[in-house]
């Protein structure tokens, strides 16, 4: 198997890179393109390029924290990431983590001969262009960005990001031995497509209530009409549009791993591939007619040995990585690192955000564990 092409989460390239739009911005008394943030060996950090690791987290914690705010009336910022830290505090020693790393990952590879192609100038130039027309003149203010500040950061990322990998592909990681530790029965995936219509809703507390019992029948009677042109060989889009009620998707599950509800998994797992359920299916939320696509693919066991892989990397990784530190001496500036304060940085919250949500992230994406940088499910985006 390739080694997959993984690179840290921390690189944020494609976050920023691909353009950027924030709410107003807190001022700070701080300038900072005059305040060193931290200082690696002889090189010193500017805070505006760290503002770059901040003004990324933050936008992804912004997203968590509108759907805080909408669902459950309380800061994502301040919940608990562990016991007796938070999430500002986590994801504040996570930006430091960082550049730090990125410093570091950069240093080695100059010193070791690694240079960027002319595109690769060009494009982080590009990606800094980017950047600045997406964010507001405040926020200007406030990170102290310039094209050349960003178009360093980009380049650090690119030069680094390249060293990490050739690590990570120099690693002798056994993945057929890996691919063997892990049961592909215990993975078996049920691909199916499906009918529904709903017979509850949710009320303002968000929680499901059940529809009137003459709604109940018209969705009973509508299912049915379906499942009859299902079995006539009608395709569920067609369905679909027949009656607006009805809506059609596709889900994917392995047996008992929470995804489909127990009904939907009773009655799948004993279809042949391209048979629907005989029968309308009820589980707790509505009316189901099921089609199996495929009951036996092995996506979920192909995922569950790449991120096995990508762990025994990111572990090899780590480890060589503490290595390297030791060769540094790094020294915060109390002074310019102590006031900033995560979530109020680069952006703030705002009534209309809790409107706006459209996509709700699948996985923390805000903070990575304390002292280690290059966990992806842990870090700052795992997109990579």
């Amino acid at each position: 198997m390739k080694k997959t092409k993984r690179i840290v989460s921390l690189l944020l390239i494609s976050l920023l890179a691909v353009g950027m739009t924030f709410m107003a911005g807190c001022s700070k008394k701080t300038e900072p393109a005059k305040s060193i943030a931290v200082t690696i060996n002889d090189t010193d950090i500017y805070l505006n390029e760290l503002m770059y690791y901040i003004m990324a987290v933050e936008s992804n914690g912004a997203q968590y924290d509108a759907y805080y705010q909408q669902f459950t009336g309380t800061s994502y910022w301040d919940t608990e990431y562990s016991e007796g830290v938070t999430m500002r505090e986590q994801a504040k020693e996570y930006v430091m983590d960082t550049a730090q790393m990125y410093e570091i990952l950069y240093d080695k590879a100059v010193k070791a001969g690694y240079t960027l192609t002319d595109d690769e100038k060009t494009q982080a130039e590009s990606n800094a262009d980017q950047i600045l027309s997406s964010i507001s003149e405040e926020q200007l203010k406030i990170t102290g960005f310039t094209k050349e500040v960003l178009a360093k950061v980009q380049e650090k990322l690119s030069v680094g990001g390249k060293y990490y990998q050739d690590l990570i592909d120099g690693f002798d990681i056994d993945e057929e031995e890996i691919k063997a530790s892990i049961n592909r029965d215990e993975y078996r995936q049920y691909n199916t497509e499906y009918l529904f219509i709903p017979t509850t809703e949710l009320d303002e507390n968000y929680e499901y209530i059940d529809l009137s019992e003459e709604e109940k029948a018209a969705a009973k009677t509508s299912i049915t009409a379906a499942l009859d042109k299902a079995k006539a060989g009608e395709e569920f889009s067609v369905i679909t549009e027949e009656d607006d009620t009805i809506t059609t998707s596709t889900l994917n599950f392995a047996i008992d791993d929470g995804t489909a509800e127990e009904a939907y998994q009773e009655a799948a797992v004993k279809l042949e591939n391209d048979a629907c359920t005989p029968d309308i299916v009820e589980t707790e939320t509505g009316y189901y007619i099921i089609k199996m696509v495929d009951n036996d693919s092995s996506e979920a066991y192909d995922q569950a040995v790449e991120e096995a892989i990508s762990q025994a990397q990111e572990e090899a990784f780590d480890a060589e990585y503490q290595k390297m530190k030791e060769e540094y001496t790094v020294t915060i500036n109390s002074d310019v690192w102590d006031p900033i304060v995560m979530g109020e940085t680069t952006i703030v919250a705002s009534d209309a955000s809790a409107d706006t949500i459209t996509d709700i992230p699948s996985e923390d994406t805000t903070a990575g564990d304390s002292g280690t940088d290059n966990t992806g499910s842990d870090g700052t985006t795992d997109e990579e």
